[in-house]
This record gives C-alpha cells, structure tokens and sequence, in this order.
C-alpha cells in the first residue's frame, strides 16, 4: 500500500517547486495542489532514499517493506527516469509529471473527428 500511496503523491506533485527552490506559503496551491501534498510526496520519497542521496534506484525499492510488482518498478522508472541513468529524483518526476500533463492537455485540445 506504501507504494501505491507514493505513487499517487508523486503524481499529485506535478508543478511543485524543485527541492532547491523556495516552497509555498503555508495552504498555498500549485497546479492545483496544496503545500502539504507536495510535502508529503517528498516526505515519501526521502522514506523511499534509504542512502539520502536525493536519488531512488531499484535496489532501495526492492529493500522497501512492501515490495511492489516487477512491472510498476519497470512502468516507475520507463516513467520517470528522465536522463536513463538508472535513478529517479524527486526534480525528473516533476518534470516528468509536467511533461505528462503537458500531453494531456494537448490532447484535449485536439479537435475530435466525427
């Protein structure tokens, strides 16, 4: 379940500040998230960093209490592991989770044939 919750929070964090930059104002939103979820979504990612090198990799994954399915750590990084170097920081799922709404809302814009 710990996993699953990660993964939503990271999904939810599109749009946050990079974790150099300055964070919100206390229940300020970003993209239509609040502070305390982007919080949360760090939070989880740092549990998930055993070694605290800003950086998850497959091992730290593996050594996670519940272990999730081959194919979501597989789907996690073809997702979010920006520059293939085997690792995923917190500032490529960001990217990443724009990208992905980027996508999106083009798609929603494409004019549908009849």
């Amino acid at each position: 379940m710990r996993w699953l919750a990660l993964w939503m929070l990271l999904l939810v964090a599109s749009g946050a500040p990079s974790a150099d930059e300055d964070g919100l104002a206390a229940g300020e939103e970003t993209a239509g998230h609040t502070d305390e979820e982007v919080q949360e979504a760090r939070a989880e990612f740092a549990d998930i960093d055993l070694n605290g090198d800003g950086q998850i990799t497959v091992d730290e994954i593996l050594a996670m209490q519940e272990v999730p399915e081959e194919e979501e750590i597989t789907e996690f990084f073809e997702t979010y592991d920006r520059n293939n170097d085997g690792a995923v920081t917190f500032d490529e799922i960001l990217q990443a989770d724009h990208d992905l709404r980027e996508d999106a809302e083009e798609s929603d814009e494409l004019p549908v044939e009849e």
